[in-house]
């Protein structure tokens, strides 16, 4: 069952979660033998059901529990709690270097940054001579301390996760879209300088305000990483040094070994960029902690019990009878003449008359138009497409853009005609071939979707998109084996893809293969934590193993999720309802 705050886990009492993640669970808990506070990872229950797994976390715990710099949040112990493992860590009261780059107003200064990178890369270099990767270095996994002390967290989870030959997590897409290598992009092992390639996306992330790559999904995200030219820094924040964006462009390389060697090597780089000694970085003071950010015009907080002014200008002063005395005299407006106000009303009078005029003549013109049956007012949208198309009858797109305005405006056949002549102007175009597929399957015509479908693979047999929509084909035909086959193909050109894994996921669940649906739905969560669909068909996977409160908990994460489509959070809310939960 999971953990909540008051239950007992081994000899630590759970007092308030924390946070979540894609693999874990954080929980704050006392430990009364030793009067502190532990942070508990409660690793996801999904994790369990590997039954290679727990002799893995306890080798793998063993050895990221030996490491021991003052950089690092320690593991204190590893257990087992009604057959779920979980991880006890030091606690560490202060706050993420994600919530500092959130509260900054805008980019960090070098010294700033290079007294919280220095503790980091130091940190990195004795884990590396240990042989132990990170592989999910990130903002949220760096920490600040009340005190300033600067911690690297989340070793263990990170190595612990991944470990394994053959099994779910070997499979698991380890690290955070935004900071993750172009290696790992790729599905290739990681290495060294993959942790300093994430290092290097922090250290952008600090100087110029934001992430290099950022989209809508994952997968575009990391298909970036692997194929798109880094932004220059110095675009984006012209105050940066050429020396700082050289050591950027150098620690963000596509190739690895175009990267430094050493997490050392990095800092040494960027000392020497910013021009500052490394002795004077040991010996900075911690940083001031940047007050949040409020409107100019809102007062400072008051202390508790102090009675609030009901305005927060100053009072005026007792001496000042009269408001007068508080500002300049103002020149009395002068009466306008008795002419002025003649031609006033005049003026008033034709503007009626000729809104009138306007008025009937748009009257008389909509009623002409009614009787020629001749549509008044603008062109509609098809209108105007069709009049480009005519014009220049040899553009693919715009007889895709004509059909997608049949499509709104339910002119089904309309639409097919234009995706026919999209297809013909342009036979190696995926996208016509996609969203006439899709068209069709809506409409329940799996014939027809099935025929644009396989005209589109024919020609361009790797694309993704043509993949997803013939999966989704099969899937609503209920020719189940084949979607399984188109989404398998999909993967084996991008086996990090979290669509086409919770898809095929979908399907394994429908054909009771219940071990390999839990497998891929979380491979896709740990690429993207917050997949509704992922989290549904999780959902609906331990509602079929009996697990209620997991199935209550993921169907609860699609509910408050604002980006899950609205059937689907109806959906999840009538399996709450069934299951007892809100």
């Amino acid at each position: 069952m999971p953990i909540s705050p008051g239950d007992t886990v081994g000899p630590y009492r759970v007092i308030e979660p924390l946070g979540q993640g894609g693999m874990a669970t954080v929980f704050k808990a006392y430990h009364p033998a030793l009067d502190r506070y532990v942070a508990i990872k409660v690793l996801h229950p999904a994790f369990k059901e590997d039954p290679n797994f727990n002799a893995r976390f306890t080798r793998e715990a063993r050895i990221v529990a030996k490491l021991d710099h003052p950089n690092i949040v320690p593991i204190y112990d590893f257990a087992e709690h009604q057959g779920t493992p979980y991880l006890v860590m030091r606690f560490v009261e202060g706050k993420t270097l994600k919530a500092v780059l959130r509260d900054a107003p805008s980019v960090l200064p070098a010294p700033r940054v290079l007294a919280i990178v220095r503790p980091v890369t130091d940190a990195l270099a004795y884990a590396h001579a240990q042989g132990i990767l990170h592989r999910d270095i990130k903002p949220s996994n760096i920490m600040r301390a009340h005190d300033g002390h600067i911690f690297l967290a989340d070793f263990g989870l990170a190595r612990i996760a991944q470990a394994g030959d053959s099994t779910m997590s070997q499979d698991m897409l380890i690290g955070t879209p935004q900071y993750i290598s172009p290696e790992q992009a790729r599905g290739e092992p990681a290495t060294e300088r993959s942790d300093i390639y994430s290092l290097g996306v922090v250290l952008f992330e600090m100087f110029t305000g934001r992430v290099p790559f950022s989209a809508d999904t994952p997968y575009a995200i990391i298909h970036d990483h692997i194929y798109t030219a880094l932004p220059l820094p110095t675009s984006i924040n012209t105050n940066l040094s050429h020396e700082i964006e050289r050591v950027l462009l150098k620690v963000l390389a596509k190739d690895a070994n175009a990267r430094y060697a050493s997490a050392t090597e990095l800092m040494s780089a960027l000392e020497q960029a910013a021009g500052v000694d490394a002795a004077n970085i040991a010996t900075m003071s911690p940083p001031t902690p940047v007050p949040p950010l409020v409107p100019p015009s809102m007062p400072e907080p008051l202390a508790a019990g102090t009675p609030t002014p009901l305005r927060s200008t100053p009072p005026l002063a007792a001496a000042s009878p009269h408001i007068s005395d508080l500002t300049p005299a103002l020149p009395q407006p002068k009466r306008p003449s008795r002419a002025k106000i003649v031609a006033l009303i005049g003026a008033i009078v034709l503007a009626f008359v000729l809104c009138g005029g306007i008025a009937f003549a748009i009257g008389q013109r909509s009623a002409i138009s009614k009787m020629l049956g001749v549509p008044f007012g603008p062109p509609d949208p098809a209108s105007a497409l069709k009049t480009k198309a005519a014009t220049n009858p040899q553009d693919s797109a715009t007889f895709i853009q004509l059909a997608e305005e049949y499509v709104k405006q339910k002119d089904f056949d309309g639409a097919f005609a234009a995706y026919d002549r999209a297809i013909k102007l342009a036979p190696r175009n995926a996208r016509a071939y996609v969203q006439a597929g899709r068209l069709a399957t809506r409409l329940g015509d799996f014939e027809r979707a099935n025929k644009y479908l396989t005209q589109g693979r024919n020609v361009a047999p790797d694309d993704l998109e043509l993949l997803l929509a013939h999966g989704d084909l099969f899937f609503e035909w209920k020719k189940y084996d084949d979607a399984r086959a188109v989404y398998e193909r999909g993967l084996k050109i991008d086996p990090n893809n979290a669509q086409f894994l919770w898809r095929l996921a979908n399907v394994q669940r429908i054909q009771g293969q219940l071990a390999d649906a839990l497998r891929h739905y979380t491979r896709a969560l740990a690429i993207d934590p917050n997949l509704p669909e992922a989290h549904w068909g999780m959902g609906m996977l331990m509602m079929e193993r009996g697990n209620k409160d997991e199935a209550r908990r993921q169907f609860q994460m699609v509910v408050a999720n604002p980006n899950a489509p609205p059937e689907l959070k109806d959906q999840a809310q009538q399996h709450l309802n069934a299951l007892g939960g809100k």
